[in-house]
């Protein structure tokens, strides 16, 4: 298996954190909420009344914390694994390089988001995922400038585009919903599933790109006598 290829089906298999999210929920006394409930809810470590007082005040009890908080350090290191896989395969070398180092830190800081639940060290967590979504946006900006000119690269330059109009809409409205304006009937664990979910989809779909890119382009070139159209790695270009 090639570089690339692994690190394809590791960006791929980010997509685990959803059923180990969906099986968390499912153990809850109560029900979780898919809407109202933050993602972070589901790896608090004791149960009881978290934000009392104010408009998001909720009953949480996790008994499957360890298993979301473990899902979120595993999705960090695959996305963080990935991009050090990733290095060196872009149309722009250098650009495509800058861009792995931003989603390669934003991976570690999702692994730290899940080191650090929300109820034992909520300023930390919060400024890990916080933190984390500027570098993975960053990230996801600088690779669309490294696919540009590429016209096998030019679908997943769209997806990265879109990804990232998408995710900062997502939390445009989260904090808007946060502060209780208009955003609220959405459903502050909606948007905020917009806002870094997306995040997480988007890797699965670009490492499915590459990973059917690279896998056509073997095909061509040992089935055929003709020269096969360039995948997306190309001649790296700054």
């Amino acid at each position: 298996m090639t570089r690339t290829r692994l690190g394809a089906t590791l960006w791929i298999l980010c997509l685990l954190t959803f059923p180990a999210q969906a099986f968390a929920a499912a153990q809850w006394p109560n029900q979780y909420s898919w809407s109202s409930n933050f993602i972070s809810d589901l790896g608090v470590t004791e149960c009881g009344i978290y934000d009392a007082g104010t408009r998001v005040e909720r009953y949480i009890c996790s008994p499957a914390h360890l298993l979301a908080n473990g899902a979120t350090v595993a999705n960090g290191i695959l996305l963080t694994v990935g991009a050090i896989l990733f290095w060196s395969i872009w149309p722009r070398r250098r650009t495509g390089q800058a861009a792995m180092a931003f989603l390669a830190l934003g991976g570690l800081l999702v692994a730290a988001v899940g080191l650090l639940p929300w109820d034992l060290q909520p300023a930390a967590h919060d400024n890990a995922a916080l933190a984390q979504a500027v570098l993975q946006w960053v990230g996801m900006l600088v690779l669309a400038a490294a696919l540009k000119g590429s016209t096998a690269a030019r679908w997943a330059r769209v997806l990265t585009l879109a990804s990232v109009g998408l995710s900062l809409a997502g939390f445009v409205l989260f904090i808007d919903a946060i502060s209780g304006r208009p955003s609220i009937p959405l459903g502050l664990g909606t948007t905020e599933r917009f806002a870094f979910d997306t995040l997480t989809i988007w890797g699965a779909a670009l490492g499915l790109i590459l990973l059917t890119t690279r896998h056509s382009k073997h095909h061509a070139s040992s089935g055929h006598n003709e020269k096969p159209d360039h995948a997306m790695p190309t001649s790296p270009v700054v």
